[in-house]
């Protein structure tokens, strides 16, 4: 399958470190996020069950966001980096990876959103709908958990590419 799609081991290499460290980032986002909401609100059971069952997007984004981050990782590796390994430019691979796996997820979730309310049979204003939603979970969504991956995503690309270059010599 490779070779049908001229992708490298490095470059799905990289797509995995890509998807680990998006599971990373979101596990770290989404607690402190419930960290953060029952610091204000109390630690005791009934809020935190209220908490956990008004979250629509802790799960899709638990599952979601790794796996695309997998395919950008991917992509970005095979099409931004050069044959031999570069820690330099692996950093910077990592950000773009990172930026990018943020932007792919955004419409990702303005898709599911508005497919559920297609299904529900309301198809005026679906495309409204997805474009509004995919804008307003990129800008909010990148101005909170930007602080997290672009740091995360510059180390695992600088990583990565540091250990393909080490193991090479």
């Amino acid at each position: 399958m490779t070779d049908y799609l001229r992708v490298s081991g490095r470059d799905v290499g990289a797509g995995l470190a890509g998807g680990g460290s998006a599971l990373l980032a979101s596990v770290l986002i989404n607690l402190w996020n419930f960290f953060e909401t029952q610091r204000g609100r109390g630690f005791d059971s009934a809020t935190i069950a209220e908490h956990l069952r008004g979250s629509p997007i802790v799960v899709p984004s638990m599952i979601l966001a790794p796996v695309i981050a997998v395919f950008v990782g991917t992509v970005v590796w095979r099409v931004m980096m050069p044959d031999e390994p570069n820690p330099r430019y692996g950093t910077v691979a990592g950000v773009v990876s990172a930026l990018g796996s943020l932007f792919v997820f955004a419409a990702s979730m303005g898709l599911l959103m508005t497919l559920n309310r297609v299904s529900a049979g309301t198809l005026v204003g679906a495309l409204d709908e997805f474009l509004i939603l995919t804008y307003l979970i990129a800008v909010f969504g990148g101005i909170i958990t930007a602080p997290i991956i672009v740091p995360v995503g510059a180390l695992v690309g600088y990583g990565y590419e540091w250990y393909i270059k080490k193991d090479q010599q």
